[in-house]
């Protein structure tokens, strides 16, 4: 049959997964399948991920890679967006040589994403533990601290150990417990718009916590995990092969984004492992690179967060109902699966390069434009007549757009998108100047964190500009393909969609703009009214 569909072919991006020592790729406890499973399945029509598997070893384990014997010196990087490091090796394992340091920090400071986890203690250190960015995220030293005074990791053993299991169905704690239905809860980091307190605007999530059904409070839980941190020394430097690399450039550092919670526990009731202190540990940090323009960085305490044994359940327990299958045994633990699942793909949208996040964009809109909820609320009229479009026109559509998008787009996929590529598509100059209002994940100034009451015209910015800015995208695409036509579909992947969009955004803008001043002059003449009437009183 012929291709009737009119979206437009996918975004690809493309992902180096790397592991080595005794992880696979298979359905083995320690494989990686139903990671690569899940991204399979991409979030929406906007994206497909292209996977490529890679083993540093020669052994068994690796014949389930597509490039066993994987070095990163003897290998082109650059046709991937990102890199995902699974290192489970230790220390007697060599680290990486200079000339493939070289190959991953030129990876890296060219735009390229990477993602990095290992376990406790030096679990993965051999191929991850003198990666700039990534050493220094993440603890990957042990028993003592790394060359370059990187912190101790965490112990598997002992009260003061990473232990995020969930208690479970059956009595006392024990190790397959991490394969039932029951995940750790981890509080997020939330993020504001401005510097005001929190309840005076929106909170959001890192955006690799931000799901579709909300925010991502869940991980797979497990009795000894690693930690993530953040660097007091944001000025280091290395040369690796000739090859310079600034390790923060311009000063910005890492994140914490979310954080697992330890709760104490006596020792009667973990008989293997004894007595647990309370206490709060890093699970997932994130460095933003696009601000300073290289590559993004995400690392997690534990790649039990994504082997199989944390996910579809312990294969040396058959008889186990619940624990035998993992997440399946339940709602609940399926409902937590779906969260899970939505932080993978999160990682693989949020680490490619801009270029790709842009292309993920527009064929998210083009989707959009053309999902019965939408086309049937346009009205043709105003098709081709920005200038016609009056803001309670603009938010209507953007309202239907949003909810359409952040089926597929996570909502601050939708915020950030919108600004860098819409907003910026009128003038990238503009962007950078509304952006402290509009973006919550800006790095800011240290005199910018403390709170004081806030200007309430700014604090309604940022939902405003998304709905009128959604609507203006969307009305400048059906006027540029009305219909849904063979030829629409086959340019919409080459369309210079600044361009085409420009016209509506500017008329967005311009309304935006009149309708902050006429609320900013009514707050201020009903200041002056209240102060009026306060002194009256006196």
């Amino acid at each position: 049959m012929p291709n009737t569909s009119v979206l437009a072919e996918p975004a690809a991006v493309k992902i180096l997964m790397v592991t080595d020592s005794t992880a696979s790729f298979d359905r083995a406890d320690f494989g990686l399948a139903t990671l690569v499973d899940v991204l399979e399945t991409p979030p929406g029509p906007w994206v497909r991920f292209e996977v490529t598997k890679a083993h540093r070893e020669a052994n068994l384990p690796a014949l389930t890679a597509d490039l066993p014997a994987f070095r990163f010196d003897e290998h082109d990087l650059s046709q991937y967006d990102q890199i995902w490091l699974f290192g489970v090796a230790r220390a007697p394992r060599p680290p990486l040589d200079q000339t493939e340091l070289r190959a991953l920090a030129e990876f890296m400071d060219g735009g390229g994403g990477v993602f990095a986890t290992g376990d406790h203690e030096d679990l993965g250190v051999s191929m991850c533990g003198d990666l700039p960015r990534v050493r220094s995220m993440r603890k990957w030293h042990w028993p003592e601290p790394g060359p370059n005074g990187e912190p101790v990791a965490p112990s598997i053993d002992g009260p003061d150990r990473n232990d995020t299991l969930s208690e479970g169905h059956d009595p006392l704690f024990q190790l397959n417990d991490q394969s039932d239905d029951i995940p750790q809860v981890v509080t997020p980091r939330m993020y504001a718009t401005s510097d005001s307190p929190k309840w005076a605007h929106q909170a959001y999530p890192h955006p690799l916590l931000c799901g579709p059904r909300g925010t991502i409070r869940v991980l797979p839980d497990h009795p000894h995990e690693g930690e993530c941190y953040v660097p007091d020394d944001l000025t280091r430097s290395f040369t690796f092969a000739g090859y310079e690399m600034t390790e923060y450039p311009a000063g910005l550092a890492p994140e914490v984004v979310a954080w697992s919670t330890i709760n104490a526990r006596a020792a009667e009731l973990d008989p293997r492992k004894g007595r647990l202190d309370a206490s709060t540990f890093g699970a997932i940090g994130a460095y933003d690179g696009h601000q300073v323009g290289v590559g993004r960085v995400s690392v997690d305490a534990t790649w039990h967060h994504f082997f199989n044994v944390n996910l579809v359940g312990d294969p040396t327990v058959p008889e186990d109902p619940i624990k035998s299958v993992g997440f399946a045994a339940s709602a609940s633990g399926r409902a937590a699966y779906e969260e899970i699942k939505a932080y993978y793909r999160n990682i693989a949208v949020w680490l490619a390069r801009p270029a790709t996040q842009e292309a993920m964009w527009w064929r998210a809109v083009w989707a959009t434009r053309w999902h019965h909820q939408v086309a049937m609320d346009l009205r043709p009229a105003l098709m081709g007549s920005p200038e016609r479009l009056d803001l309670a026109e603009l938010l209507r559509i953007g309202t239907d757009v949003r909810q359409v998008l952040t089926a597929t787009v996570t909502r601050a996929d939708t915020l950030q998108w919108a600004g860098r590529f819409g907003v910026g598509a009128v003038d990238a100059g503009l962007w950078e100047t509304v952006r402290p209002h509009l973006d919550p994940w800006r790095s800011r100034a240290g005199d910018e964190e403390a709170g004081h009451l806030p200007n309430l015209v700014l604090s309604l910015l940022p939902e405003l500009v998304l709905d009128a800015v959604l609507g203006a995208v969307v009305y400048a695409v059906a006027s540029a393909f009305p219909e849904p036509t063979q030829d629409a579909r086959d340019r919409a992947g080459a369309v210079d969609w600044a361009a085409t969009v420009r016209p509506h955004l500017d008329r967005a803008l311009d309304v935006v703009a009149e309708q902050v001043q006429r609320t900013d002059v009514r707050l201020r003449s009903l200041g002056d009214t209240l102060r009026t009437a306060r002194r009256s009183g006196d």
